[in-house]
């Protein structure tokens, strides 16, 4: 062990990526040398460990902070992370087999805690990285998982405190497990990277309030089979054979009850405080309540109906958006007046759709230069429709950008009008296919654009394709909630202040608007609610 603090004493000073990187190579040549079992070998391999985790968990934070990275120093730093667990486990798991009946077996099986317990967090580590991805672990993942805590069970370890890499605050091999367990079933789809980790940080903060055992008697909520290579399930009438486990998560919907209480006052709770993270508020952790239930939570959502060979033609980017629908509306005051009719109708229609921002004054007509040249989008295949979204199939090559939050335009094959919706699942089913669940925002927006109500203009460094009507470009969209028609506008993410006044132009007439709260929020674009102050002339 002395060997190796001086080896690594002055690798320290090299910047986290370098040094990160020759402590893997190190493992690397020590996996491929023959089998050596002695306990100073094991002891090495744990301080080695030992020193490079504060950087390990460094490349982790510089990977989950930016969510910008460029693609090709994502894949890079992914890989150099996923590529020190695969060597550090390869490592750990060459002593598992060790002689008992060898003079050195009693050295090694005190290690054993403290080594089963890292060999489980760096497991839960490479399952929260294909999470991130919405992928999922294979069968060999859980074989290997379950049969760990199966092993540490077995050897009655597995409540044994352990402070993983030497942190004040101990856990055991049972916590590290169970919070796997937990953070497993949140597999919908439908949770960022941040609320992902979070939720894992939070099972680990709460993994006191459960624990796994074999009544099947009880009020039990999930179980996982230990003989199996499947993840944790919800308990059902009928078990299955094998090293079943289960728990009850009663006491921790309680916990987290409470907490969302805290939230909904208007306070974040203190033992919370060290692992909130953006995304983190009261309603994920309802969610959480959800998910965790002691019993099934029944959704209630709209009838889904499947669907056979239909495709969608799909935009994407916020101002690519803009200009669809503004289009859209220009085609159809030129249909209108081509077919020597009166606009009149058009804009009577119109006016009701903007939620009550009704006027007398008539509209002034703006002929502006239609596109010559039809821009080409791709079809994605409908899988299944409802009231209120789209269940979406397509190939994940070509389609990278895709990510929960993605604000989306689309249309049925042949239809002229484009509708809104943000994505709120991706799973990928495959490695070359991806499932998208897409909530319709509406199906009538309105291209509009925000000016300054001190009369400034647009900033001269805002792109062109952000600028239209001597404004900003925004898209009002309908909100209908809890029963009530709420006004609300999609906006550049930067525009956006609460409070903030704005004399917005659509369909050629002029209100003075507030900004009220933001109701949703993506990468680049808000939809916030809009109050009219009045009407300008």
């Amino acid at each position: 062990m002395k060997l190796i603090t001086e080896w690594y004493a002055p690798l320290a000073r090299e910047t986290g990526p370098v040094a990160h990187a020759k402590v893997s190579e190190l493992l690397m040549q020590f996996n491929a040398q023959s089998e050596n079992y002695s306990p100073d070998a094991l002891e090495a391999v744990l301080e080695l460990d030992r020193l490079i985790a504060v950087q390990h968990q460094q490349l982790c934070e510089q990977y989950l902070l930016n969510t910008r990275m460029p693609k090709a120093l994502e894949a890079q730093l992914r890989a150099q992370i996923l590529g020190y667990g695969r060597q550090i486990l390869a490592a750990y798991q060459r002593f598992m087999g060790f002689d008992p009946d060898d003079s050195s077996a009693a050295a090694i099986r005190i290690m054993l805690p403290v080594v089963i317990a890292r060999m489980m967090h760096y497991l839960t580590e490479f399952a929260l990285w294909q999470y991130y991805r919405h992928f999922l672990p294979d069968e060999m993942f859980w074989r290997n998982a379950n049969q760990l805590f199966a092993y540490a069970e077995q050897h009655h370890i597995d409540a044994v405190p352990v402070q993983l890499f030497g942190e004040e605050r101990s856990t055991t091999i049972h916590d590290l497990y169970l919070s796997l367990l937990m953070v497993s079933t949140l597999t919908s789809g439908n949770l960022a990277i941040r609320q992902i980790r979070f939720a894992y940080q939070l099972s680990l903060l709460t993994s006191r309030y459960m624990a796994l055992g074999q009544d099947y008697e009880g009020n039990a909520s999930f179980m996982v089979n230990l003989s199996a290579g499947q993840p944790p399930a919800r308990l059902r009438d009928a078990m299955p054979k094998g090293q079943v486990r289960v728990w009850s998560t009663a006491d921790l919907i309680d916990q987290l009850t409470s907490w969302v209480s805290v939230f909904e006052s208007g306070s974040v709770p203190s033992e919370l405080k060290a692992i909130m993270a953006a995304g983190v508020d009261a309603g994920l952790l309802r969610y959480l309540c959800r998910e965790w239930s002691v019993r099934p939570y029944l959704y209630e959502r709209a009838q889904r109906v499947r669907v056979d060979s239909q495709q969608i033609e799909v935009a994407q980017r916020f101002a690519q958006l803009h200009k669809l629908v503004r289009e859209q509306e220009e085609k159809a005051r030129e249909d209108t007046r081509r077919a020597g009719g009166s606009d009149e109708n058009f804009d009577t229609a119109d006016e009701v759709r903007i939620y009550g921002f009704v006027t007398s004054r008539r509209r002034e007509r703006q002929v502006v230069p239609l596109q010559q040249q039809k821009e080409q989008f791709p079809f994605w295949d409908v899988d299944n429709r409802s009231e209120t979204g789209l269940g979406l199939s397509l190939s994940a090559q070509g389609n990278e950008w895709v990510a929960l939050g993605t604000l989306l335009g689309f249309r049925q094959r042949g239809d002229s009008d484009w509708s809104l919706g943000v994505v709120r699942r991706l799973q990928r089913p495959g490695q070359d296919k991806l499932y998208l669940g897409v909530h319709i925002l509406t199906s009538r927006p309105v291209a509009a654009a925000l000016r300054h109500e001190e009369g400034r203009t647009v900033d001269p460094a805002t792109p062109a394709e952000m600028v239209w009507n001597q404004g900003e470009i925004a898209l009002f969209v309908p909100l209908l909630r809890e029963g009530r028609k709420l006004n609300t506008v999609l906006i550049s993410i930067g525009t956006y202040a609460m409070g903030k006044q704005y004399q917005m132009v659509a369909r050629g007439k002029v209100f003075l608007i507030s900004l009220g709260r933001v109701v949703e929020k993506g990468t680049d674009w808000c939809q916030a609610e809009v109050e009219l102050i009045k009407t300008l002339s």
